[in-house]
């Protein structure tokens, strides 16, 4: 069980409270002139019932949430009052004897039940004091002070760092040192060679003539104002318009296609139309037997085919002039005139 206590008076919410269910000190006509709210920060929940009890003459008020009297009744005895809406807070005042308040009812759901303490802890400007009258409570706060002395106080942090910075680093550097030793001295630069001949090469600085083009005063207007002028010739082809491309094509059907019709409509215009689905030609059936007419047969053939005629078995030798055309052959290698 979580138990929250702040003792100041005169405030519902600061209250010992666990799971809405609250626990207050003495609040009557002797507390200090303060009233008691039902939320103590932002005044926006409502008491909506109370139980008073005392003796003499008092009232009870109830006020708004910012402190304005809406209302009072009277008291006398025991009380059981319902407050009207808008009652943020109330106080009891008793001009004879003492009232103070038993128990308190609001819509706060983190103190909806407030149960106060009697009028024997009035004037004792605690509350909630007297929920820790029991035995042992002085021993179970020793208790707490021996933890609280028990842990040590903070360290000075300036002298840790001092330490640190005065004592640590330099005995650190220190250790390396000697595990590790130090860096060799860097070597000394070396000598320049002597006898080496440079063909004066260090007094050959090169040297850019001026051009004067940072005092010649030249600038873009020069060019502008210099350029000569581009002569204008009109076209007397009369040109071309560029249209748009997207107003030269077709205008679109008005009717859109429909799921599941196969008419195409005006969507099908400009398409190669099907040609009709006709069956193949037959032929007619014929009777008889068709006149194809005579044939040639081999065996009533009686012409003789051509033969090679007879030259006396001699075959031709080139360059006769009865051969045409036999002067043109080129004559063999071996041929005893040499002219092959």
């Amino acid at each position: 069980m979580f138990i929250a206590l702040a003792p100041i008076q005169a405030e519902a919410a600061d209250a010992a409270c666990s799971n809405g269910e609250c626990v207050y000190g003495y609040y009557g006509s002797q507390t200090p002139d303060a009233i008691l709210w039902a939320d103590n920060i932002y005044h926006d929940d409502d008491f909506t019932r109370v139980k008073i009890q005392g003796s003499g003459q008092g009232v009870l008020q109830w006020f708004d949430a910012q402190g304005n009297l809406l209302g009072q009744s009277a008291l006398a005895g025991y009380s059981d009052y319902n407050f009207p809406s808008g009652a943020k807070g109330f106080k009891i005042v008793a001009s004879v004897g003492e009232f103070h308040a038993l128990e308190a009812w609001s819509n706060n759901p983190l103190a909806y039940h407030t149960v106060f303490l009697g009028a024997d802890s009035a004037g004792n400007n605690c509350i909630g004091c007297d929920l820790f009258n029991c035995p042992g409570w002085s021993q179970y706060m020793g208790k707490l002070d021996e933890i609280k002395s028990a842990i040590p106080p903070a360290p000075n942090w300036d002298q840790v760092a001092a330490t640190f910075r005065d004592t640590i680093v330099p005995r650190l550097v220190t250790d390396m040192q000697t595990m590790l030793g130090t860096a060799p001295s860097p070597p000394a630069e070396p000598a320049d060679l002597s006898g080496v001949d440079t063909g004066g090469i260090e007094n050959q600085v090169s040297s850019m003539p001026d051009s004067g083009l940072d005092t010649s005063g030249f600038t873009k207007q020069n060019i502008e104002n210099q350029a000569p002028e581009i002569p204008f010739r009109n076209d007397d082809s009369g040109g071309f318009d560029i249209v748009n491309p997207i107003d030269t094509l077709p205008s679109l059907p008005d009717k859109m296609p429909e799921p599941g019709n196969t008419d195409a409509g005006g969507w099908d215009a400009g398409h190669p139309q099907q040609p009709d689905d006709q069956p193949m030609p037959i032929p007619k059936d014929q009777s008889g037997t068709p006149d194809t007419g005579n044939a040639p047969i081999p065996s009533q053939n009686n012409d003789t085919p051509p033969s090679p005629g007879d030259n006396g078995g001699n075959a031709p030798i080139p360059n006769q002039s009865d051969w045409q055309g036999t002067q043109y052959y080129k004559k063999h290698p071996d041929d005893p005139d040499g002219s092959g």
